[in-house]
């Protein structure tokens, strides 16, 4: 999908395309493992799906039979908002949405990893998504690995400039390309890549990164990966 008609202003139907292309993604990777689905593999990757589809399920909903005017005018006078423009009280949704839709894809994302390295017979460390992704990638074969690499430090340096309002504070990192959208971070400047093109296009390159490793060798050796949650909660 061309994520850069998500960059700017958007349709809704250009909005739930980008959500069932990432869905797809992640479904093509959900099947290709030869695991049950309360595997460690499998229960991130079913949270990342629900993340998506949630959200769908939600922009969907809104849409269903009405025609844009009577999208907007849904939108109107509701609770505190009352009073902003309709294209106010979009931009309103659209930026919880998409915010939101990283943030819990991350935290799957991390789930994950931590999932592995569990497996692998190593503690997760606690300082950060960084060096858990480091020590994964340490540890499997890919095609690029330089490229993996840079498409984790964006979708997490997107994920950790919302603990400040916005702002990269990290060091400064140089332009990376993803399906013709530009990722650049400097350091105590704001972030002007998380729309919602880049936020999918970011997510679909990490789909790609996890489809990977999960076909790694190394991975696909493993007899049984654990999910705590799974286990405290086992599917039905």
């Amino acid at each position: 999908m061309d994520y850069g008609k998500l960059s700017d202003r958007f349709t809704f139907d250009d909005l739930l395309s980008g959500f069932r292309e990432v869905l797809q993604k992640l479904q093509h990777v959900r099947s290709g493992l030869a695991v049950p689905e309360s595997d460690g593999r499998q229960v991130p990757l079913y949270g990342m799906q629900e993340v998506f589809f949630g959200f769908g399920l939600t922009v969907h909903a809104i849409v269903r039979s009405r025609n844009p005017d009577q999208v907007l005018d849904s939108f109107t006078n509701f609770g505190t908002f009352a009073g902003k423009t309709q294209d106010q009280l979009v931009t309103v949704a659209a930026t919880a949405w998409r915010l939101s839709s990283l943030t819990l894809f991350h935290f799957k994302l991390d789930a994950l990893f931590q999932n592995l390295l569990r497996a692998f017979g190593e503690e997760p460390g606690k300082s950060g998504f960084g060096q858990n992704s480091t020590a994964l990638l340490a540890k499997v074969t890919l095609a690029d690995p330089k490229r993996a690499k840079r498409i984790l430090e964006v979708i997490t340096d997107i994920r950790n400039s919302m603990h400040d309002n916005g702002i990269h504070r990290g060091s400064d990192r140089a332009p990376f390309s993803a399906h013709g959208l530009t990722y650049e971070f400097r350091k105590d400047h704001d972030v002007r890549c998380a729309s919602f093109g880049h936020i999918l296009g970011i997510t679909d390159s990490t789909v790609d990164v996890l489809e990977g490793i999960l076909s790694s060798p190394i991975v696909k050796g493993l007899s049984k990966v654990e999910d705590r949650y799974a286990a405290l909660n086992p599917w039905t």
